[in-house]
């Protein structure tokens, strides 16, 4: 009986993650020019389509945008809602804080971030009243550094420290999660701090770590976040640690793998078919 009632709630959770639409809208921005320029965001962006895709998310992708171009994206993107939808925002590129504020910065001259960029707290809200019982995952791999010009892409692999952004502060922990949908908010490092990219060809750290772990079979996101850290400690000397700030109310899987059924018939060994035995 103890065993009947686990597959029966396996099979509700399995129900409810899998009727909801899977959709994705990604950015990835390198051509600010410069001082602040960047090289492995678009790849970052088009690698992290590949992977969702994979995952069951009809992906809707922008490069090298401009403030108008990410405006009408996300505006597009909001109108194909519906109620009960996953959504995923990812960001790769410049970042900044400003007033308690976070930005997402777009390419072309920043004058005003409050004009000239897109802030974060505005676009939770606009997802929040998207529509009904939402679950959002947002994913922002930005604040770059570069030791050649300050805006943190290549630094990782080398030994000079680099701390500064390339706009104003980073990213601050300071964001207001709507109460009406459910949330789970990435940063690529700890707010306050800054994230390393790769050379050209290669992903940042941080996306290099997610990729490596996001389809990983049977994984809730604190588990997939828990590995992409282990990773991203190592390679970039304890330099370098994601953040997350979820309120999710349920578990969330990029990747649910094989049902209960097929674990137990191929894994003689697993607890539930170890419990299964002694009830009988």
């Amino acid at each position: 009986m103890r065993v009947q009632f686990v597959l029966q709630h396996f099979r509700f959770s399995e129900r409810l993650e899998m009727s909801r639409r899977r959709l994705a809208l990604i950015f990835g921005n390198d051509d600010y020019g410069g001082d602040k320029q960047l090289n492995s965001c678009v790849k970052d962006a088009r690698d992290m389509v590949s992977k969702l895709q994979s995952v069951g998310f009809t992906c809707t992708q922008f490069h090298n945008s401009k403030k108008p171009e990410m405006d009408c994206a996300f505006r597009d993107f909001c109108s194909k809602i519906k109620n009960g939808d996953c959504i995923l925002i990812y960001f790769s590129g410049h970042g900044m804080e400003q007033h308690g504020k976070n930005y997402l910065v777009p390419i072309g001259q920043v004058c005003d971030p409050e004009f000239d960029c897109i802030c974060l707290d505005t676009m939770l809200r606009k997802l929040n009243r998207s529509g009904d019982s939402i679950l959002n995952v947002i994913i922002l791999d930005a604040c770059r550094a570069d030791k050649d010009n300050n805006t943190w892409k290549t630094t990782g692999a080398n030994a000079e420290e680099c701390s500064e952004p390339a706009y104003g502060k980073a990213l601050t922990s300071n964001v207001c999660l709507p109460t009406g949908s459910q949330f789970a908010l990435i940063f690529s490092s700890d707010p306050g701090t800054v994230s390393f990219g790769s050379d050209a060809g290669e992903n940042s750290f941080f996306t290099s770590a997610l990729l490596n772990h996001l389809v990983t079979p049977n994984l809730i996101l604190e588990e997939v976040m828990h590995r992409v850290q282990k990773e991203l400690l190592e390679r970039s000397s304890k330099r370098q640690r994601p953040w997350l700030n979820s309120c999710l109310g349920e578990a969330f899987y990029f990747n649910r793998g094989l049902s209960l059924n097929h674990l137990l018939s191929r894994d003689p060994h697993s607890r539930l078919t170890e419990m299964k035995t002694r009830r009988m």
